[in-house]
């Protein structure tokens, strides 16, 4: 028998476990345990104890957490700090030690940026950063010129109001009539600037102005151009004439110099002067050894045909001796031959 049926064949009142207080339910019948359940119903609703809900897990707030890694950070600035103080007060310890150095870093670092920001402001007021593409955001020649404007408009003021006299003189309310024709009325001090608002347009206006011409014909004149209205076109037509009749200047005469080459030369280089004269003379000299050196060339060119000529004649005289020589042997021979064969004959 298993314990999960231990209920259903144990005495009634029968409990599993000891530490609890059991209620004796009756089932002997089902009525009785019917009555039973609903007493423990109705016990169970008129009770004013509430029952204990689930607890559920709170979704932490996104605003409240931490940059990621942020403590180390505020640690690096903290110690980065502590090293340029020479570490004179240490590390502190515990929670509020952690949020006192967060608080120490961030001082240190917004102090670092706004002293950059202080140099590059000094030396953009003095002109030593150039900001071509716009990204300083500070224009300080339009500064400079509204503070001028300003200050030239608060001396204007100053003096308008010395030279009108009292305050209660310059506040008094007159009447002026307008450039639209209109009847104003107002402050002595706004006619006034009124006044000069309108002599600035005006003058504005004047130097918008086309200028007038400065040759212009007043009163009865002979304008004998208009009888003869080809004279520019003659004028320029002489013009050129003049520029095509006029003779070309040469240009200079630009001679060969050698020293302007870094090159190795030849033995027969001369380098000629670059002056006309000088340089006519040493063509004259150079022409002269020319013809000296054709004459020796051509003497020896004589000479040697002359050798030529004469061994030539004297080959044709050995060759001449030769065969002579040879002519003489063959017929002695022949000779010799054809004694021999006579003997022969004879002696047969």
């Amino acid at each position: 028998m298993s314990s999960k049926d231990a209920h259903l064949y144990s005495a009634p009142g029968y409990t599993k476990n000891a530490k609890k207080p059991g209620r004796d339910i009756e089932t002997s019948s089902s009525l009785a345990f019917t009555s039973q359940l609903s007493g423990l119903i109705s016990s169970a609703k008129t009770s004013g104890r509430p029952a204990a809900g689930r607890a559920h897990k709170k979704k932490e707030d996104i605003f409240a957490m931490h940059n990621r890694n942020s403590a180390k950070r505020a640690k690096k600035d903290v110690e980065d700090l502590e090293d340029g103080r020479g570490r004179g007060t240490g590390k502190k310890a515990g929670g509020s030690g952690n949020s006192e150095a967060v608080d120490d870093a961030a001082w240190a670092r917004s102090k670092r940026k706004m002293e950059e920001k202080a140099r590059l402001y000094a030396a953009m007021k003095r002109g030593d950063v150039e900001d071509e593409e716009g990204k300083l955001m500070v224009d300080f020649d339009t500064k400079w010129a509204t503070g001028q404007d300003a200050k030239d408009g608060e001396d204007r003021r100053w003096d308008n109001e010395s030279s009108e006299g009292s305050e209660a003189e310059v506040e008094e309310v007159v009447e002026w009539e307008d450039e639209f024709g209109r009847t104003m009325k107002g402050t002595r001090t706004e006619m006034l600037r009124e006044q000069r608002r309108n002599q600035l347009q005006e003058e504005i206006a004047e130097r918008k102005r086309p200028r007038a011409p400065d040759k212009v014909i007043w009163g009865d004149t002979v304008q004998a151009a208009a009888f003869n209205p080809e004279r520019n076109i003659q004028d320029k037509m002489e013009e050129l004439a003049r520029k095509r009749d006029k003779s070309l200047t040469p240009p200079p005469d630009t001679h060969f110099d050698a020293s302007r080459e870094v090159r190795s030369k030849g033995v027969g280089f001369m380098q000629l002067s670059l002056d006309a004269e000088e340089r006519k003379k040493q063509m004259d000299e150079l022409v002269k050894e020319r013809e000296q050196t054709e004459r020796k060339r051509s003497g020896r060119d004589q000479m040697m045909e002359e050798r030529r000529r004469k061994l030539e004649e004297r080959k044709k005289q050995i060759q001449e001796k030769r065969g002579k020589r040879k002519a003489d042997e063959f017929l002695n021979g022949l000779e010799k031959e054809m004694a021999t064969q006579q003997d022969e004959q004879d002696a047969t």
